[in-house]
């Protein structure tokens, strides 16, 4: 289980009882105790853009044969993982939930006694046995989880308002790429401001965020690997140019006095809220910003622009790297309705119109990316997505090479501060030197990868270092199944 300060219990303890209160009071959250019990289930997940979706689907289920009424709670992503590990230790864990905010791998979530095996149908099984990997969504060849989204993503996107970007008289048909271009268009936009506007704001109180961000922007960058690690040789690199190029760029904006103030504890719902408002006109965020963004703000669509993922010089074709997409929905161990559960799951969730569902909703682009043209998303959304298609390049998964791997990452333990921390604290002046921080996440990293290989060896797991080294890896193209074999 992960670590829990004696703050984050305390929040975690306010939420589960807040959440125990809603649904005594017959609203829509529910409380766990190891499942809602009975004719019902508990869901607990951090999806904001997909609320509505779910809730229209768990009423229809509701009222279908074999159905059964569903409680359903949203928790902010930074606020889930502290809401779960208390459920898990007070026996109040939700029938089902995603994982976000639990910082430990599914393998080790799986064998610490977090979940148990799906029963999904036939007909479901069929449908996504294609993007099943043992290790990640399947464990002893039973099936945990399955994605619900695509892998050709990004969370780096340059979202901006479109209007106030007209009013510095700039093209909000050519946003900025570079990040010359984007200091400069800050600039201009900040200069051109009524009262307190500036020119970026970005959800800086939320490191794991911004972990997903500055590996996007460093592999744009020309970065060839992914979380600190080198496809090539799998060396752990966090201290290489681009990372640094990335942390120095991101600092410059707040030196600059360009970011908005206050954003260094902000979660990603202030920072969104402040930005539609108009305190800022750049946002960086994942593709699922316009679904949360004009579900509160449906006023905001026509200022809505969006720009691709930045890179440092003029004229670098992008290329980013995604490594075949988790699980998003997990059964818990405690819950007693895992037949309920699974039939909600198979019949409501494996399906092309559950990608319709999210494509329509916009939030990450669905399992079927194709639906999204078709969809009734935004046009800066259909944008974007056309953009990861052209870009966005399936990334080979370690794990899908030597599934005796999982002992290993049940071995390893997290390293801190991690790369979140790191870039905060250089946002905040805590950190002053980010070469040597960067590097010595490197050298812990590595070290506990080699702690933990050792103990999964003594364990009777054939892994060793090579496991993380692809050297038939190429830029610009997608680490197919066949390339495992090929190494």
């Amino acid at each position: 289980m992960t670590a829990m300060t004696r703050r984050g219990f305390l929040a975690a303890a306010g939420a589960l009882t807040a959440v125990a209160a809603t649904s005594a009071c017959g609203g829509s959250g529910g409380a766990g105790g190891g499942g809602a019990g009975g004719n019902s289930l508990t869901w607990w997940d951090h999806q904001n853009q997909l609320q509505s979706a779910k809730k229209e689907i768990f009423a229809q289920f509701a009222k279908s044969p074999g159905g059964a009424p569903v409680q359903y709670t949203y928790y902010n992503p930074a606020k889930l993982g502290q809401a779960l590990q208390l459920a898990k230790q007070s026996n109040q864990l939700p029938d089902l939930r995603s994982n976000a905010g639990l910082t430990l791998p599914a393998a080790a979530l799986v064998a610490a006694g977090w979940s148990q095996p799906l029963e999904l149908s036939a007909e479901a099984k069929a449908r996504v046995q294609d993007s099943l990997i043992e290790g990640l969504h399947m464990f002893d060849g039973k099936i945990y989880a399955f994605p619900i989204f695509s892998h050709q993503t990004y969370s780096a996107v340059t979202w901006f308002n479109k209007e106030l970007v007209a009013r510095a008289g700039l093209d909000p048909e050519a946003p900025p790429k570079t990040y010359d271009e984007f200091r400069a268009a800050a600039r201009a936009v900040q200069s051109k401001g009524v009262g307190q506007m500036y020119g970026w704001v970005w959800n800086i109180g939320m490191p794991i965020r911004l972990a997903e961000q500055v590996n996007d922007l460093a592999q744009a960058a020309g970065f060839a690997g992914a979380g600190g690690v080198r496809y090539d040789n799998g060396e752990f690199a966090f201290h290489s140019e681009e990372y640094l190029d990335v942390i120095e760029f991101l600092v410059s904006l707040s030196r600059d006095k360009l970011l908005v103030p206050g954003a260094n504890s902000w979660l990603d719902d202030v920072a969104r809220a402040r930005w539609t408002a108009g305190i800022a006109a750049y946002y960086f965020d994942g593709p699922w910003c316009p679904g949360v963004a004009l579900k509160a703000t449906p006023g905001f669509a026509d200022k809505l622009g969006v720009g691709p993922i930045l890179t440092p010089q003029a004229g670098t074709e992008v290329a980013t790297y995604h490594v075949p997409q988790p699980g998003d929905y997990w059964l818990s161990s405690t819950s007693k309705n895992a037949a309920l559960a699974s039939k909600l799951l198979s019949e409501r969730f494996t399906t092309e119109e559950y990608s319709r569902r999210v494509a329509d909703t916009m939030s990450q682009p669905p399992r079927d990316i194709s639906v999204v043209d078709q969809s009734q998303a935004h046009p800066a959304y259909k944008k974007l997505i056309g953009w990861f298609k052209e870009s966005v390049f399936l990334a080979p998964e370690p794990i899908a090479g030597n599934k005796a791997l999982q002992q290993v990452q049940i071995a390893t333990k997290p390293v801190t501060p991690t790369l979140g921390d790191i870039v905060q604290g250089a946002l905040t002046g805590d950190v002053t030197d980010v070469r040597a921080a960067l590097t010595k996440l490197s050298s812990d990293s590595a070290a506990m990868r080699e702690t933990a290989i050792a103990a999964a060896k003594a364990k009777g797991a054939q892994v060793s270092l090579d496991d993380y080294a692809f050297p038939n890896w190429k830029p610009r193209t997608d680490y197919t199944k066949p390339m495992y074999a090929e190494r």
